[in-house]
């Protein structure tokens, strides 16, 4: 007998496949997947990277994680909305995680939110955007900030979407970069745990390993013909740190705390 819940979703299901939120969902999206959301440069790869590595070690799975195979496990919904895969690693018994961009989506069920200091990530949006010829080259930072499509304006309701709307039986778990850059194996078993997966120190070790910025940058190297980064001038993983906007000027700086400081307080950062 199907649940009132499974119903539901199906009567939304068939609603999604005519609505905006249609280019945002897998062709056979599933009530079990978990989306890997986040503003655009917000760790959101870095995030991928971890969560596979983890698995990879927990399950003692031999195939290489890298920008080549990343969206085999777990696959961009930008990239490809033909996601096939019964789960991460192609495995039954565990659930498919992909990754979004996408602002708040009543029809992801299952989500893990990666938030960033917006004064950062609207830093690395810039160049990120400007290598793919996305703006014209023209534009100073200060000129990006300022535009509603990419800048303040941007991760404000990109961000506010997600942390003030959500639906009953919706599930929303949010976590910071900053965290996994000072406590690593603490927020990534607090992840992992979410999933079911219960990892050692040393597993967790492991994976962190696997995923330094170091590997990532020789991976990039290793597969320049990859979709990820085929198109970047520059190399797609930059420094990764968490420097709170310093490089800006302290106008722009001041910008972006004043347009985001609402929802940016709500989740953890202080300016």
């Amino acid at each position: 007998m199907i649940s009132i819940h499974q119903k539901v979703f199906n009567r939304l299901k068939r609603i999604a496949t005519e609505s905006k939120y249609q280019r945002t969902l897998p062709v056979n999206y599933r009530m079990e997947d978990i989306f890997l959301v986040s503003f655009p440069k917000s760790g959101n790869t870095w995030l991928r990277f971890l969560i596979a590595n983890a698995i990879k070690v927990h399950y003692n799975i031999q195939r290489q994680v890298n920008f080549f195979t990343i969206q085999d496990i777990i696959p961009d919904v930008n990239f490809s909305q033909n996601i096939t895969s019964p789960g991460i690693f192609g495995r039954s018994d565990l659930p498919r995680i992909i990754k979004s961009h996408s602002a708040y989506n009543p029809y992801y069920n299952r989500v893990i939110l990666i938030v960033r200091d917006p004064r950062d990530v609207l830093i690395s949006f810039y160049y990120y955007t400007k290598e793919r010829n996305l703006i014209p080259d023209s534009w100073t930072i200060s000129e990006f900030i300022r535009e509603r499509k990419y800048g303040a304006q941007a991760w404000l309701e990109h961000t506010r979407s997600w942390y003030l709307t959500f639906k009953n039986g919706q599930t929303i778990k949010i976590f910071k970069y900053e965290d996994f850059l000072q406590e690593p194996e603490a927020t990534l078993s607090s992840l992992m745990n979410l999933l079911g997966i219960i990892m050692t120190r040393k597993s967790l070790e492991e994976a962190i390993e696997l995923s330094s910025i170091e590997n990532m940058k020789q991976s990039e190297i290793e597969h320049l013909s990859t979709y990820i980064i085929q198109h970047q001038k520059t190399p797609f993983v930059r420094q990764g740190k968490a420097i709170k906007g310093k490089i800006l000027s302290k106008t722009d700086r001041k910008f972006i705390e004043n347009e985001t400081r609402a929802i940016a307080q709500k989740i953890g950062y202080q300016y």
